[in-house]
């Protein structure tokens, strides 16, 4: 709590301040040494670059990440399963319905696990990169969206055996419940993003 009421909107301001400062910055310098490495953003080069790449900025593989794993959260936190482990690791009794529960879990999970490895890591898999190879690969690509469905999958499995998602509606509900939860980290996100891509355009990195 005290992170959301406190030290994002903290970090909102810091972004906003080193966003405006180094805009500043790039201005002055840009004016002062005119042929120096450095790129103004208020130059119409800047303006344009600014205004045309943000949306390319934003939407880069981290906010699809991002995205999924707050799903994957939400749903494994409104389904019940995270509750259900918690107990099992503190050596705690399930109620009979939930035993019953993650142990469906555990079979559908063991399912999950041979179909990967049978897509991945066989000779030959589909998976695998042209040179056989599992980093740069089909796989490797698809890691952390295969981890986050299959997180979601199996809490809705659980959440649906164990009563927890008894309807459509609520397993609707537990798939944005995740993306409610941590929507306050969204602004900080677009800020930092666009602050890296600022100073990479400024200082000509790559």
């Amino acid at each position: 709590m005290n992170l959301k009421r406190k030290v994002l909107p903290w970090s909102v301001i810091v972004l906003v301040v080193l966003q405006a400062a180094l805009v500043l910055f790039s201005w002055i310098v840009a004016s002062v040494w005119p042929y120096a490495e450095l790129r103004s953003v208020l130059s119409g080069e800047g303006v344009r670059w600014y205004f045309g790449s943000f949306v390319d900025n934003m939407s880069c593989p981290l906010l699809v990440w991002l995205l999924l794993g707050f799903m994957a959260y939400g749903t494994y936190s409104h389904s019940g399963l995270k509750d259900a482990l918690c107990s099992l690791w503190r050596g705690e009794r399930l109620a009979y319905r939930c035993r019953h529960a993650v142990y469906t879990v555990a079979v559908v999970a063991c399912v999950m696990v041979f179909v990967v490895v049978m897509l991945a890591f066989v000779p030959h898999a589909v998976l695998l990169g042209v040179s056989g190879g599992l980093f740069p690969s089909a796989f490797s690509s698809a890691l952390v969206p295969i981890i986050t469905f299959s997180i979601t999958v199996l809490s809705i499995i659980y959440g649906m055996a164990s009563g927890g998602l008894a309807h459509v509606g609520d397993i609707f509900r537990s798939l944005y419940s995740g993306v409610v939860m941590f929507a306050p980290f969204m602004p900080v996100y677009v800020l930092a993003v666009q602050l890296y891509y600022l100073v990479v355009f400024v200082f000509a990195v790559g």
